[in-house]
């Protein structure tokens, strides 16, 4: 599933990057507009809607409260309504006497007692009957208070009332007021009560019989069967029997039943008071419950909150049907902004496109001073420098072929000084003129090093061997005063070097360092050393010469220092006599653009002492190839 959702997101991302950017800059602005609006309406509806959920339930708890308050009290009344039915002597006398009453003592009993349980059942009028039920056979009924128990040996509470042992049992049930008329209870009218029962206890174990008190439940649950309820909830008090008690001229709120409720009650109503929210066909509900100790019954408060979302959804969608009207408003307005705006971008763009179809001549108009202006601005630079690379290009192209014609004629007149000094070599070994040999091989190798340019670098056993040669050429002019000495690594032999960068070093101490009319019998030697260091290849070449004073260093070392454009520059009227310091610029010069400004040479020297070049090259460089003649390698 997350594959396919990531998929699904990649395309739509990939159809959403083809989009002009006008159309995404306003799908950005209205996302802009559209996303906090839209959470910060779902969290104020929500919060809207908890509140007043909140509001509900309070409002519904109270009434709820103040019912089962009310009930309680009617509770308390009938109670004690039962113990002053049974508290007086005389009654429990007439209901438990062991013989016939005289006349005097029923006249006196009807005249002195009875109006007493009247005077009891007039003074509370949510009472609705007081009855004495006995089994006495010598106590006569006097309606409508004292009843023979035969009249109620029907009845399913008789049983549970008995097996109380005197407690007090709560019975609602519907039935007819007149117990004498049971026989017609059919064509009574039902009434909804709530009873009380208990045993009379006359004695130590002597029963007088069974107490009945009896309310109506509009008068024991004043609210429930009131008519100030509105139509969005109504309470109900259901039974231990799960029947359900409310007013019968009213109707449940929504399309929800007693059954429903009841159900909802079976599953979570465990606690002695709380609440419940569920739906009933689509429908939200709220019911609040209370448990009722004694009838053991459940006063229940049910609230619809249809009403109450509906209000929501009204608002909520009012909301949305502003705020889709305004960002399309607002859509409009940045479209034509953003036409506005971009109008130089898009006259940039159908540039760019002519110059990539190869019109390097088009005209970009410049408007203003904004970023775009400055886009096109910059633009326009650049294709001015690509028309100059490219006709610069061209220029190197064609100096390319006149350069490898020239290379060409260069190849064919080398090729005639090979064969001549071949030539004159072996000549010169068939006269027995052998250092003249010598001089002739080491002259033709110097030649093919030089010619033979395939490559920008060799290794520097390559270069060294050049130098060799040369060496061995300036021995034969100076009588071989002139010695080399070599202190490299093998393993250092293989690293490579600018080709013709060490030679005129070489060269430039044995011109420049050595004067031999006045070194005497001293020997000139030119020393080479090579290590490594910092990841970089250190060259150092030193001679036994005269040295220069340190004006003259300081002179070399910033004419080295300074810039290429600057490199080109003649130096002073002391440089130029003698041409000190040419050969190292122009040795420098291909270090740096070959190797980078870090890399390059340094001269160290003084007056009457040894002149060295210190020569600082990268590592990274290894060798490609060699030279038909194995004496030179090409290095990449």
């Amino acid at each position: 599933m997350r594959a396919v959702i990531r998929k699904w997101i990649g395309k739509l991302i990939m159809s959403a990057g083809g989009l002009p950017l006008q159309i995404k800059l306003i799908a950005a602005y209205i996302g802009v507009i559209l996303v906090p609006v839209v959470l910060f309406s779902i969290y104020t509806f929500q919060q809207l809607y908890d509140n007043t959920l909140l509001d509900m339930t309070r409002k519904n708890e109270f009434a709820l409260d103040s019912e089962l308050k009310d009930m309680r009290n009617n509770m308390e009344i009938m109670e004690r309504t039962a113990q002053l039915a049974v508290s007086d002597r005389a009654v429990l006398n007439y209901l438990t006497s062991s013989r016939e009453p005289e006349t005097e003592e029923l006249v006196n009993f009807n005249m002195n007692v009875f109006p007493n349980l009247q005077h009891l059942l007039y003074s509370n009028p949510k009472v609705t009957n007081i009855r004495l039920f006995t089994d006495n056979p010598h106590a006569k009924e006097i309606w409508p208070v004292i009843f023979r128990e035969s009249r109620i040996y029907d009845k399913d509470w008789l049983p549970k009332v008995r097996a109380r042992n005197g407690m007090t049992w709560w019975e609602i049930y519907k039935g007819p007021e007149d117990i004498l008329r049971t026989g017609e209870t059919g064509s009574l009218v039902q009434t909804a009560y709530i009873s009380l029962f208990r045993e009379i206890q006359a004695a130590e174990g002597v029963k007088g019989g069974i107490v009945q008190i009896d309310m109506e439940l509009e008068d024991f649950l004043p609210k429930t069967f009131g008519s100030l309820q509105d139509g969005d909830s109504q309470m109900l008090l259901f039974s231990r029997d799960g029947e359900a008690y409310f007013r019968s001229d009213s109707r449940l709120p929504g399309s929800i039943t007693t059954a429903a409720i009841r159900e909802q009650l079976r599953m979570h109503g465990k606690d002695e008071q709380g609440s419940i929210r569920f739906s009933i066909k689509g429908e939200p509900y709220l019911g609040l419950y209370r448990t009722v100790d004694g009838p053991d019954a459940y006063l229940v408060n049910v609230v619809s909150l249809e009403p109450v979302l509906s209000d929501i959804r009204g608002r909520r969608n009012q909301l949305v049907v502003i705020v889709v009207v305004l960002i399309a408003f607002m859509s409009l307005i940045s479209y034509g902004l953003h036409a506005l705006i971009l109008r130089q971008l898009t006259t940039l763009r159908d540039s760019m496109k002519q110059v990539h179809e190869g019109n390097f001549a088009v005209r970009i108009p410049v408007y203003g001073q904004g970023e775009i202006a400055e886009l096109a601005h910059h633009f326009r630079r650049m294709l001015g420098k690509i028309k100059e690379l490219i006709a610069e290009a061209v220029e190197k192209q064609a100096a390319a072929k006149e350069a490898e014609l020239n290379s060409l004629k260069n190849q064919i007149d080398s090729h005639f000084l090979y064969n001549t000094l071949e030539n004159l070599k072996m000549m010169a070994e068939v006269e027995g003129q052998y250092p003249l040999s010598d001089a002739l091989t080491s002259l033709g190798s110097m030649m093919r090093y030089s010619f033979q340019w395939t490559a920008d670098f060799v290794t520097l056993d390559d270069e060294i061997r050049h130098i060799r040669n040369y060496m061995a050429l300036m021995n034969i002019r100076y009588d071989d005063r002139l010695k080399l000495e070599v202190n490299v690594h093998p393993g250092l032999l293989a690293r490579c070097v600018l080709k013709m960068s060490l030679q005129p070093i070489v060269e430039n101490a044995v011109k420049h360092g050595w004067q031999p009319e006045h070194a005497g019998e001293k020997q000139f030697t030119v020393r080479i050393q090579a290590s490594e260091r910092n990841g970089n290849l250190h060259i150092l070449i030193s001679d036994n010469g005269q040295g220069m004073p340190e004006w003259k260093v300081n002179e070399v070392n910033a004419a080295l220092r300074i810039g290429e454009e600057e490199c080109e520059r003649p130096l002073d009227a002391a440089s130029r006599s003698s041409n000190h310091g040419i050969g190292l610029q122009n040795v420098q010069k291909r270090i740096r653009i070959h190797c980078g400004e870090s890399y390059g040479i340094h001269v160290d020297s003084g007056q009457g002492r040894s002149t060295t070049v210190h020569m600082v090259l990268p590592r990274s460089l290894s060798a490609k190839g060699g030279d038909q003649d194995n004496q030179a390698a090409d290095c990449g």
